[in-house]
């Protein structure tokens, strides 16, 4: 199986195309099942219905039968024929001469046969897949052709699919998505089973590589389950691989391990060598990650040796980075040099193929570093940003662009760190910029030049089948109905904007331009073995060494669950306010904190943090939140050069009737089901208390004149603040369905879920959106941020946004809400507002559960 590009894969509209096993053909069986079966065209008849259910180890004997017995009867092209068709059975040898003998092949008289020539192109197309994609795409486009020429539309459709991975390779992804996945909805069609496992071991491969680790297993035990009750069908390894993959992502190591084992075992006394190294990759992987180096190293020159054995560029490239990267851990850097050489080297041979440039490019930098080859690491590095640059080019959505660059992270990461240890922090900042924020700052730089969004075919469907899934609650329907919502969202066309040019980075004079004399910005850069904070004041610019990326975000993780569980860890936010603030000098200098989070930091309560005096810092400190100092300044910016209005605000609030529940009722569901959107009767009071504080006019939207339909209309004019007190879901597995519920609505216009992709296609103008519902600051997280309705409103226009880390309590948040806007009132900045309303919760003797969710995304520091 061809897996050494899939640790570094890019996402499209949720779904990465993965590339699959090397032998894999797509044949139509072309002779008529009536003839004998121990005749010529009953043997060939017999290996084709088993080559097409990719058992070729099974049809090679009966191939090789037949080939002796056409020769016999002096049928020469079907003998070429029965004879290219045992190649896949056999995976040793050179990958690159077996090449060269088709395209000879290809040229012979007895070629020039239809049948002939279009087995001969396909088994070619199969091994240039694991060898080059550039030739491999252009071989199905003739496979394609020809296969409809001669009425083969299964294995047309097939042909689709494979251009559609080699176009991922690459790195064409809007037409990698286009045709991987019309080849899968046709497959269902076709009833073309091995297809239909094919594409769904794809789509839960990639799944894998973005870490949506439950959500892949979902897709790869069907496609193994189905390969299973089929007999005629191989053994899935695609899908067992990968699963190897997802279990090691979950920490499931014991199944995952036995898994590889299983593989191996079942596959060690057969001829598949690129299956051999591929499990290798993984179990070497699996060893590394359980830190038994000598056990990983030994896999992975087992695997290199077989890419060279077989010229798999491919595998050498990939199991060599690899190698290279654990003889680092072992402190054997002679060693670890020749390997990654090598495995640079054996790229050369595939130079359209970009996805493990950049990790090698970053490892072989690391080793000539620890070498003292400071001027050759620096070259290095440098290459391989603009390698990822390449890649970014052709990423078509927001969601393509995060997960491209939470996977390329450590190229910038490292690259920080070499920055930094030189002195040289306005390059270290725009380096670690040049990814944070990236999203958020294209949007803020292209937004006011969009057109307005007008809802396509394909978005209407989607919204018909959102209202159908909220009105079940039974498995079997919702099921049904998420796999139509799967299909629809893969339909949407991506956004424009992800293909704008990219918004230069920050400068650090630009940055400090915008800084008051008591605030300082922290970006935090998880690392291993150690991380960074980037400490910015109006006139200064120091890096701080922190613990190592697993150590912060252990405790964060921990932290968190501590204090939704309503508990009072005192012990634990000391701990945590040891390894992020307390070796950062200027935190007991400054009063106002400007936090660049990374990782699993992006979800953490900073103002719950307890200083050694044991108190918290919200006593003692703002705390603001942004994606990226970029995205900072360009907010600032944009503040500066608003006009005054006067104020009209627009308070939203749906689920007003009265509860029965004694218990206090929390804004939070699970969903969508209507059930779950339970009654939150302090909602109105909430809304409404806050538009007597702030000067008319006013708009409130109540109980069911709160349509998504009226929210869009009015929104889209000139409104200063907008205050939504909803029902809120976060979606981590599809970030783009995370939602707030508004009131249903009869004609069915709208769902009634703003999602996040409806929200970055908002035309806002907006001081302040306070999202007044649970999770809306949760999301997937990676490196480079998350993806959730925070940042999708700053993208749709907003200059900074209140928002929450997990569920609320209704009765409690309407009290916060109404302390902030008072003070908003009054002209306070909105950090300000924020902690003033904050103190008196924490003064009154809650836990932070109740207050700490709360925080300020984007300009914090502006009034209303």
């Amino acid at each position: 199986m061809l897996r050494s590009w899939a640790r570094n894969l890019l996402v499209v509209s949720g779904v990465v195309i993965a590339v699959l096993a090397g032998g894999y053909a797509y044949i139509v069986t072309p002779h008529h099942s009536s003839a004998p079966p121990e005749s010529a065209s009953g043997l060939l008849d017999r290996a084709d219905t088993l080559a097409w259910g990719n058992r070729w180890a099974d049809a090679k004997p009966v191939y090789k039968k037949a080939e002796e017995a056409f020769q016999r009867e002096h049928r020469l092209d079907l003998a070429l024929y029965a004879r290219v068709s045992q190649i896949p059975a056999d995976e040793t040898g050179s990958v690159e001469g077996k090449i060269l003998q088709l395209t000879d092949d290809l040229a012979r008289p007895e070629a020039q046969n239809p049948e002939t020539h279009l087995r001969i192109l396909t088994i070619r197309g199969m091994l240039e897949t694991n060898y080059d994609a550039g030739s491999a795409r252009s071989t199905w486009q003739e496979v394609q052709k020809l296969a409809l020429k001669t009425g083969q539309v299964q294995l047309a459709t097939r042909a689709v699919g494979e251009q559609g991975i080699a176009a991922f390779l690459l790195g064409d992804t809007t037409t990698a998505k286009k045709q991987v996945v019309r080849a899968w909805g046709l497959s269902k069609v076709e009833r073309d089973t091995a297809a239909t496992v094919r594409y769904a071991s794809v789509f839960g491969a990639g799944l894998v590589q973005v870490h949506d680790y439950k959500e892949a297993l979902t897709f790869l035990d069907q496609a193994i389950k189905l390969a299973n009750s089929n007999p005629a069908l191989a053994y899935p390894t695609i899908a067992i691989y990968a699963k190897i993959d997802a279990l090691s992502g979950l920490k499931n190591y014991h199944d995952a391990l036995s898994l590889a084992n299983a593989s191996l075992e079942r596959i060690e006394n057969t001829p598949y060598e690129e299956h051999k190294a591929q499990v290798l990759i993984s179990r070497g992987s699996i060893f590394g990650e359980t830190g038994n180096w000598k056990a990983a190293i030994a896999d992975y020159k087992r695997a290199r040796s077989i890419g060279i054995a077989t010229s798999n560029y491919r595998d050498i490239t990939d199991a060599g980075g690899k190698l290279a990267q654990a003889l680092e851990r072992t402190d054997d850097l002679t060693e670890a040099l020749a390997a990654i050489n090598s495995a640079i080297e054996a790229n050369t041979h595939i130079p359209d193929e970009l996805y493990l440039v950049p990790r090698n490019l970053v490892i072989k930098a690391e080793i000539t570093e620890k070498m003292g080859k400071a001027t050759e690491a620096e070259s290095l590095y440098r290459e391989a940003i603009a390698s990822v640059d390449i890649m970014l080019t052709h990423a078509d959505t927001t969601n393509t662009q995060r997960y491209l660059l939470s996977e390329m992270s450590d190229v910038y990461s490292g690259f920080f760190t070499f920055l930094s240890n030189r002195h040289r922090y306005n390059e270290a900042l725009q380096v670690v910029e040049h990814i944070r924020g990236r999203v958020e700052a294209e949007a803020l730089e292209h937004h006011a030049s969009q057109p307005p969004h007008i809802p396509t075919p394909e978005e209407k469907k989607l919204t018909a089948l959102n209202i159908s899934l909220i009105a079940t609650d039974d498995p079997g329907k919702r099921e049904a109905i998420l796999n139509s919502i799967r299909s629809a969202e893969l339909a949407i066309s991506p956004s424009a904007i992800a293909q704008e040019a990219m918004t230069h980075p920050v400068t650090l004079t630009a940055l400090q331009r915008t800084l008051q004399p008591s605030a300082v910005v922290i970006e935090y850069v998880l690392a291993e073995p150690a991380s960074h904070a980037l400490v910015i004041t109006s006139n200064t610019a120091t890096p701080y060494l922190l613990p190592a990326k697993s150590v912060i975000e252990a405790d964060a993780v921990r932290y968190r669950k501590e204090i939704r569980g309503r508990k009072d860890d005192r012990t634990l936010g000391q701990q945590l306010f040891n390894e992020l603030l307390k070796p950062i000098p200027e935190y007991s200098i400054k009063t106002d904190l400007v936090v660049i989070p990374d990782g699993s930091l992006h979800l953490l309560p900073f103002s719950a943090l307890v200083d050694e005096s044991g108190t918290y810092v919200l006593k003692t400190h703002t705390v603001a939140v942004a994606p990226s100092s970029t995205v900072y300044e360009q907010l600032e910016q944009r503040v500066k050069g608003r006009e005054a209005t006067n104020m009209p605000y627009l308070g939203v609030a749906a689920w007003t009737q009265q509860s029965s529940q004694r218990n206090p009722v929390v804004r939070a569901f699970l969903g969508p089901t209507r059930s779950e959107l339970v009654p939150l009767p302090d909602s109105q009071k909430e809304v409404e208390t806050i538009g007597q504080e702030l000067p008319q006019p006013g708009t409130i939207l109540l109980g069911s004149a709160a349509t998504e339909t009226k929210f869009k209309e009015i929104s889209s004019t000139s409104t200063d603040v907008v205050h939504l007190a909803l029902h809120g879901y976060a979606d981590l597995d599809y970030p783009d369905r995370s939602a707030l519920a508004f009131a249903p609505e009869p004609d069915h216009t709208n769902d009634g879920l703003l999602q996040v992709r409806e929200i970055r296609d908002l035309k806002l103008n907006v001081k302040l959106v306070t999202l007044s519902a649970c999770d809306t600051g949760v999301g997937p997280v990676g490196e480079v941020g998350v993806a959730n309705l925070v940042n999708a409103f700053i993208e749709a226009g907003a200059d900074s946004v209140v928002s929450t880390l997990w569920e609320l309590e209704d009765h409690t948040t309407e009290h916060l809400m109404a302390a902030f806007y008072g003070k908003l009132a009054t002209g306070a900045p909105k950090v300000d507002a924020l902690r003033s309303a904050q103190l008196e919760l924490l003064d009154s003797g809650l836990p932070p559960y109740f207050w700490a969710s709360f925080q300020v995304v984007g300009d914090a520091h502006g009034n209303i």
